[in-house]
């Protein structure tokens, strides 16, 4: 075949001359192997099978005619930006800075360096600018589609298709408009397997054959594989990563097998290699435990690392017995356990919070997650209750991790946080063209991001009653029609909602519907305050280490800790966490001293105290006036510096009294000073006050 007719394509002269002929004679030929390729008759050379699909689709499914002139289709730039953020979002700069390598190994070659999203939408692009107009003109351009059903047979395209990499060879394509292009595209998966992306190298050159193509083909698959493998450590970046191979030398190359594991050691992703070894499908270990997968337990693997932090440990393939050697990744802002004695404990991580964790020492959230266990399973909505800021959407995280739906989305939607004009379309979604603003591609709602997952519905007392009626029909029909959508979507998801507000009162003035209160109340968990915890201590430690992201051996003074143990919390754990955080940020030395708390911490036990006498003045109006005694409210004066010296003997009397009108009643004296049990037995044992004494 004359190779020379590629020069016509984009300056065909006017009169049609020798070059049009030997054009039309080739484009000819090529749309006769085309169907004959279809109608079977039988072909002079061998077609590759991916090759012979895309042609059969080209005809059959997509109907194009080879021969018709199409100009590249290009979204608006505005778009664009829009996909190149939603890759940069996964990727980060590391497929930019792979692709420039790439580059780098193959210039001079006439070649450029693509990569699209999974709609074959080109979001970036290396390439000679020489031969930038060249490939221009051939629709490889950044915004361009690289469809199947547009452009036919290609590169980008028929992988993305096959979701396997292909070589599409000039006159391999199926438009004779493509056929000077040679090309080699290799897919990029997501940490769950789905396709997120393709790799593509094309070129222009007419001395271009399929077997000279494949070392370049190999060195797409390489790049596409590290770009996965980093997109995969980026993605799961808050789990911990198991990175694996037979080989010790190739942990950390392209070939590694990666796992990312919960907390309670479940596999809740894998990339290609992973599935390769274990030759399974990925839904056949996604949610396994590790100690089935391997001779190991995710707490050997993290013993392992804590004494050897970038050593490699040898386990073996529990089905089989072949041997891999393995390292743990821990997550990100995760401090790494010490055996320093005042290393702040990292065993409790609100990050990456079991049910377990989250249950603590206290009796309230035990109770909580022992009934969350028992539902979590079984399609019944659970409602959690509690004040702002006591772990509502940290619990419904746990329950979704610690459920069978774990390796699914969870989708949380804040009704409180989304203006009302907007809160129907993110979580109904809508079609393309259904309002005026309105992504052309149209948007999937929360509740079909959510299939087979977890929807977390905070807030659900603020959302507008009209969107109430819709959510309603949702549950009961499990279906969803989106803005501007007349077919209905199928969808499994379970609900976990949340509230700080009195529903039943809601109800009762008309502001919430009974009848969803009642489809989302399977059971309903009420959160305790912070005050209201008995495990204080615990808390205050596990707000430590999970904002200790310097990993430093952080101490904190005895006076500090008091201070915060015994204060009254009305921003509950998310105050705490924001207090802590502060303090952490100002101390000096690695020691967290009063200093570095806020005043109204620093100042609150004078001014607790104050309203611990005023509690116990407010009593003295219903008991016998000899069995307490009590300064008048308007006797209590502003503390001075004359006033510390007493503060213990005036705390002291404060607890003895309120002991007593509550008849030694450790838990209401607690409620009463507002204070933890922990933190009355705390201050009782300070002041010598012991229950076996009286």
């Amino acid at each position: 075949m004359n190779n020379n007719y590629n020069d016509t394509l984009f300056h065909r002269p006017n009169i049609r001359g020798c070059q049009d002929m030997i054009f039309d004679a080739v484009t000819h030929h090529h749309v006769q192997q085309i169907y004959s390729n279809i109608d079977k008759q039988g072909l002079t050379e061998k077609l590759e099978a991916q090759i012979a699909r895309s042609w059969e689709r080209c005809v059959q499914s997509y109907r194009i005619d080879p021969e018709a002139p199409r100009k590249p289709l290009i979204i608006e730039h505005a778009e664009l930006t829009d996909h190149r953020e939603r890759i940069d979002e996964l990727l980060g700069d590391f497929a930019k800075e792979e692709m420039a390598q790439l580059y780098q190994r193959i210039v001079g070659s006439g070649y450029s360096v693509i990569l699209t999203n999974s709609d074959g939408i080109i979001v970036n692009y290396v390439g000679d600018p020489t031969l930038t107009e060249y490939f221009n003109r051939s629709g490889l351009l950044p915004g361009a589609i690289w469809t199947e059903e547009k452009e036919g047979t290609n590169g980008i395209g028929t992988c993305l298709y096959e979701k396997s990499p292909v070589i599409v060879c000039r006159e391999e394509h199926f438009r004779t408009s493509h056929t000077i292009l040679t090309c080699s595209a290799a897919p990029i998966f997501d940490a769950q397997g789905d396709l997120l992306a393709v790799l593509d190298v094309s070129s222009t050159s007419a001395q271009d054959s399929r077997e000279s193509h494949r070392h370049t083909a190999a060195l797409v698959n390489i790049s596409a594989r590290q770009i996965e493998n980093f997109g995969f450590i980026r993605q799961c970046q808050h789990h911990w990563i198991l990175h694996f191979h037979p080989k010790s030398y190739y942990i950390g190359h392209v070939t590694e097998g990666l796992l990312a594991i919960d907390e309670a050691g479940h596999v809740i992703a894998a990339n290609q290699n992973a599935v390769h070894y274990f030759n399974k499908n990925r839904t056949e270990f996604i949610g396994k435990n590790i100690s089935e997968l391997f001779t190991t337990s995710l707490t050997l693997l993290m013993t392992y690392t804590n004494r050897q932090p970038n050593g490699l440990q040898l386990v073996y393939d529990a089905q089989h017995g072949h041997p891999y050697h393995t390292q743990l990744q821990f997550p990100k802002r995760r401090s790494v356990p010490s055996t320093s004695i005042q290393r702040i404990p990292t065993t409790q991580m609100p990050l990456c919070m079991t049910l377990e964790a989250l249950a603590g020492k206290d009796p309230s959230m035990a109770f909580n997650v022992r009934y969350a266990q028992k539902v979590m399973n079984k399609n019944i909505p659970i409602l959690l209750q509690g004040e702002t800021g006591t772990g509502k959407e940290a619990l419904a995280k746990a329950i979704h991790e610690a459920s069978q739906r774990r390796h699914k989305s969870f989708v949380a939607l804040n009704c409180a946080a989304i203006p009302e004009s907007l809160i129907e379309s993110e979580l109904f979604g809508y079609k393309h063209g259904a309002f005026t603003g309105a992504r052309r591609e149209g948007m999937r709602g929360k509740i079909l991001q959510s299939h087979g997952g977890t929807l977390f519905l905070d807030e659900i007392g603020d959302m507008p009653l009209t969107l109430q009626t819709r959510l309603l029909r949702v549950l009961e029909e499990k279906e969803v029609l989106p803005l501007g959508s007349e077919v209905p979507i199928a969808i499994d998801l379970t609900v976990v909602s949340a509230t700080h507000h009195n529903l039943p009162r809601l109800i009762a003035e008309g502001a919430f519907r009974e009848d969803l209160y009642y489809r989302l109340n399977g059971i309903t968990l009420t959160l305790p305050s912070l005050r209201e915890r008995t495990d204080i201590d615990s808390l205050i430690h596990c707000a430590l280490a999970a904002e200790n992201t310097e990993n430093e051996a952080i101490e904190i003074e005895a006076e500090a800790f008091e201070l915060l143990a015994s204060y009254n919390w009305p921003g509950n754990i998310r105050q705490l966490r924001n207090v802590i955080r502060t303090a952490l940020a100002l101390q000096t030395g690695n020691l967290v001293t009063r200093h570095d708390l806020p005043p109204e911490i620093t100042c609150r036990p004078l001014l607790s105290l104050r309203t611990s006498l005023i509690d116990v003045a407010d009593m003295s109006n219903t008991v016998p006036h000899s069995s307490i005694t009590t300064p008048a409210v308007s006797r209590v004066q502003p503390p001075s510096t004359t006033d510390i010296p007493d503060l213990d003997s005036a705390e002291k009397n404060v607890i003895l009294q309120t002991l007593e009108h509550h008849r030694w009643n450790i838990t209401n004296t607690a409620v009463s000073l507002k204070m933890s049990r922990n933190t009355l037995y705390r201050k009782m044992k300070k002041h010598a006050i012991a229950l076996s004494s009286l």
